[in-house]
């Protein structure tokens, strides 16, 4: 089975990182063609062949018209590219890809790889976003099938944009522990910051991140526990509010350089993550919206405890038998990890108050942080959790939903 995977870009999201694991589950059986938007450097590891369809990006400044012509642009360029490589299933990572994956398929199946909970994604809420979501409520039920990563992402898509339920499967995002394990080597440069008690946190710094919560939560804590340090990973464009807010809270700010004494760091996008998560005490997600965090499970595999906001996807990580679409307004102590009430969103300043949730998450971390115990007890779960994912699991699952969709055409 020829089989292409599209995608803007292998760069530091979640979304490219699941991409390019898949890329290796599926090779082993079948070919695969990685394709994507624009000629880039990767910053992941991927198996297969690669080909860009070299078409510039949009930019947040471009107008509507540009952000069309882009859009057909790519329209032609695909198809151009599967009619070449004889595709005989394409499946496409974000929801513009994937609707340009439905409207050039020709011979190829498209099935759609469906990363987010697309009714609360703020980056669609102009007049191009609104029509991307438009054309997914028409284009989706062409598609041959839709793998969700999680019931909350799948339940999206059914109750707001009317998909059939019958199309859609879930297959979560798969980790391979023993590798992760392997790769958790924490540099020289950095060992000395992990003597104190570590929060890291990792992911784009944007909006949906929530990371500006997080900050003014540390800065309470931080008063709690002197010696406590803050760990961000990953790069975006809040960085530099984040940065400001974190040095207008009073807080040592490390944005670069040698990291010495301070007590937020800014360590930036890390191709190897894990030697920071396995040194971590606490592995903390205060995301605003996730269908299924990659980076909360990597954390997991390595027995790193986790706190998350109860925001989508964590829930079925860390508390699987309950209802999906539960959301606790109180902390939750869950089976593998610690659920809390997701922020409001509020981009506020240093000098603000704290927010409810703000102020319960300070209670509940600091509880947390200090009782010996409860780390040790989540840690050991948390890898019991990780196993769950396995390799071999998701790998099954995705080729009978293969064989399916090429049976089926």
């Amino acid at each position: 089975m020829r089989i292409g995977l599209i995608l803007p870009s292998l760069d530091d999201s979640g979304v490219a990182r699941a991409a390019a694991s898949l890329s290796s589950l599926l090779s082993e059986h079948h070919e695969v063609h990685v394709i994507t938007v624009y000629r880039h450097e990767p910053l992941q590891e991927w198996s297969g062949s690669f080909h860009v369809l070299d078409v510039p990006p949009a930019s947040p400044g471009d107008g509507l018209p540009r952000r069309l012509g882009l859009f057909i642009r790519r329209i032609l360029a695909l198809r151009r590219i599967k009619a070449e490589l004889e595709l005989d299933v394409s499946v496409s990572f974000s929801e513009a890809l994937s609707i340009q994956n439905i409207l050039t398929a020709g011979s190829d199946r498209p099935v759609v790889s469906h990363h987010t909970v697309l009714s609360r994604n703020e980056n669609l809420d102009d007049i191009y976003g609104r029509g991307v979501k438009a054309l997914v409520r028409l284009t989706y039920p062409r598609a041959a099938g839709i793998i969700c990563v999680s019931m909350e992402s799948a339940t999206d898509l059914t109750d707001a944009y009317g998909i059939d339920p019958r199309q859609v499967a879930v297959i979560p995002n798969h980790i391979d522990v023993d590798a992760i394990e392997g790769a958790a080597v924490l540099p020289a440069r950095w060992k000395d910051v992990f003597t104190s008690p570590v929060i890291l946190t990792a992911g784009r710094l944007t909006h949906a991140k929530g990371q500006w919560h997080l900050i003014r939560v540390f800065a309470r804590l931080r008063e709690l526990i002197p010696d406590l340090k803050l760990v961000i990973l990953g790069d975006g464009d809040l960085r530099e509010y984040l940065q400001g807010l974190s040095e207008d809270l009073g807080l040592k700010t490390f944005t670069g350089g040698e990291p010495g004494e301070y007590d937020v760091y800014f360590a930036g996008f890390q191709r190897n993550p894990y030697g920071f998560m396995a040194h971590s005490d606490l592995f903390v997600l205060p995301s605003l919206r996730e269908a299924l965090p990659l980076a909360l499970m990597e954390a997991m595999a390595l027995g790193t405890p986790v706190a998350a906001a109860d925001c989508g996807g964590p829930r079925e990580i860390l508390a699987p038998s309950s209802d999906p679409s539960f959301k606790t307004e109180k902390t939750e102590f869950a089976d593998y990890g610690v659920l809390l009430p997701p922020f409001d969103g509020e981009m506020r300043a240093a000098d603000d108050e704290l927010c409810r949730e703000e102020r319960l998450w300070v209670d509940t971390l600091h509880e947390i942080i200090t009782d010996r115990k409860v780390l040790d007890s989540y840690s050991e779960r948390a890898r019991e959790r990780a196993l769950q994912f396995s390799p071999d699991a998701i790998r099954r699952r995705w080729l009978d939903f293969l064989d399916a969709v090429v049976d089926q055409g």
